[in-house]
């Protein structure tokens, strides 16, 4: 979900800074060529920055190994939330934590498609419909129909009324023009991206200036040619204004585009240090849009703490991710009890807190970490919010809170959090009275990774805690934890958020 947020707010953005450079420096030149290459550019670049710029962002900081971390004191597991959706658990789980956002996105994405498709469908339809006549370096469609003069790769249409104008054999040139220089290919390329940029308003704009600037590319090869005089083409490209709707991957025509064609037309010089603005654009537009993915970089960056200690040396987490080691971290460790591990340290241990690293296949590390009192640690960082401090006296064996190998979940973590959704069943009581809210639950994976002990650390209301006690009671056999090569008992916390209509708490 944050990848798609990224691509829409980035795709927006970067298009709309090549957007706005172009419609305040370039906006009027007359290097339409030029102007082809930008805006072509500047749609291609838009659509793939944000694929950049996520890449950037996952890849710098995600360590490959899975790190096990101090929480209170038990191992704090995510939150698994359970909707009163009034339909059974997982398909209201389904329904309410569904992505209607992306749901949206994929629905515009269809409807652009299709659009596609049937603008297609309908060129066939006039190909199949129609008097086709070769030329030298194209095929002219004649239609019955009012239709103004548009081209698809070397067909050209037009309307059978075309030839009872004088000079219509210009309009037929101009679509020449359209066929010679490729246009159907920049015509074919943004509606394609309309797939993936049809919710950005600055496609449409680019979208037009594209269909625009093709429009300026033929007028300016028809004159050039010297065949009819610019005020009687002035005068045929207005007479063709009031022509039919061409398809969508057709050229167009409109009294606007007609009004710009006309001052284009007038004004077709090239105009001193025109290279130096396109030059210019490209660079302060491409120098913008990248600064998206050096953001990303350095955000992702910034969470890298360099207080780090492992075997006696203050390292990166950078470093810590380069070594390709198994490894615990303990968090959020004083400075004086980062001292009892490293003593040697005393002069360049300056920092209030650190985070210490133990390497899992490192018998003499495990062995250190023993000497770090993890349970008065954990009461020192959390004593602000402490409300509750399992003791497990009703357990038959000693309880550990980080071990050499962690206990395992048939099937992980996310099969865990899943089971639990699956089995809760919103208590029907507590659905009517509004109740809501999360319940802590403790518990401990045995030596035999059988669950024992659950307590509610903290609850909610007797309804929702019971309900939340029976399930991970339920929970099937783990595969225990093991310290120095034998299965010992493993503390656990999950929290249960029990939400009335998918609101957030």
């Amino acid at each position: 979900m944050d990848y798609f947020i990224n691509y829409i707010i980035e795709a927006g953005l970067s298009l709309g800074v090549f957007t706005f450079i172009y419609w305040f420096i370039l906006r009027r030149e007359t290097r339409f060529k030029a102007t082809r290459f930008y805006l072509l550019l500047a749609l291609l670049f838009s659509t793939l920055l944000p694929f950049l710029a996520i890449q950037i962002k996952t890849g710098a900081v995600i360590p490959k190994q899975t790190d096990a971390l101090v929480n209170g004191q038990t191992n704090m597991l995510e939150a698994v939330t359970v909707y009163a959706s009034g339909v059974p658990g997982k398909i209201g789980q389904a329904l309410l934590s569904f992505d209607y956002t992306m749901l949206i996105y994929i629905l515009g994405a269809f409807a652009a498609f299709f659009v596609i498709v049937a603008g297609f469908i309908q060129l066939f339809r006039m190909l199949s419909g129609n008097r086709v006549f070769r030329l030298k370096k194209a095929k002219l469609v004649v239609s019955s129909k009012e239709i103004s003069p548009y081209s698809f790769f070397n067909y050209i249409f037009i309307s059978d009324k075309l030839t009872e104008q004088e000079n219509w054999k210009s309009m037929v040139q101009h679509e020449l023009e359209h066929v010679k220089q490729g246009h159907t290919f920049d015509v074919l390329f943004i509606d394609f991206m309309m797939i993936f940029q049809w919710f950005n308003p600055f496609y449409w704009i680019i979208r037009r200036m594209v269909r625009e600037n093709h429009e300026f590319l033929a007028d300016t090869g028809v004159l050039q040619k010297g065949q009819i005089s610019v005020p009687n083409y002035k005068q045929l490209l207005l007479s063709q204004a009031i022509g039919g709707s061409p398809v969508i991957t057709s050229n167009f025509f409109s009294v606007k585009t007609i009004k710009k064609r006309f001052k284009m037309i007038t004004n077709n010089k090239n105009k001193k240090y025109a290279i130096l603005r396109y030059t210019s654009g490209v660079v302060l537009a491409l120098a913008l849009t990248l600064m998206f993915a050096c953001e990303k970089y350095e955000m992702a960056n910034s969470d890298i703490q360099d207080n780090v200690l492992y075997k006696g040396n203050v390292i990166s987490e950078e470093e810590l991710n380069e070594m390709q080691i198994e490894y615990i971290k303990v968090s959020d460790i004083e400075r004086l009890d980062a001292l009892k591990l490293y003593p040697e340290l005393k002069e360049e241990l300056t920092a209030d807190t650190y985070s210490v690293v133990f390497d899992k296949n490192d018998r003499s590390q495990i062995e250190l970490m023993s000497k770090l009192d993890l349970n008065e640690i954990v009461t020192k960082s959390n004593k602000a919010n402490a409300t509750f401090e399992p003791n497990f006296e009703d357990c038959d064996e000693e309880v550990f809170i980080v071990v050499e190998d962690m206990p395992e979940y048939p099937g992980g973590e996310n099969a865990l959090r899943q089971y639990l959704a699956d089995n809760i069943d919103y208590p029907e009581t507590a659905i009517k009275e509004g109740i809501e809210g999360k319940v802590y639950v403790t518990f401990v994976v045995g030596s035999d990774g059988n669950i024992k002990s659950p307590e509610i650390a903290r609850g909610v209301d007797p309804l929702l805690d019971k309900e939340a006690l029976r399930v991970v009671n339920s929970l099937p056999t783990w595969k225990p934890g093991k310290q120095r090569g034998q299965n010992v008992a493993v503390a656990y916390t999950v929290p249960i958020r029990f939400e009335l209509g998918g609101k957030e708490e």
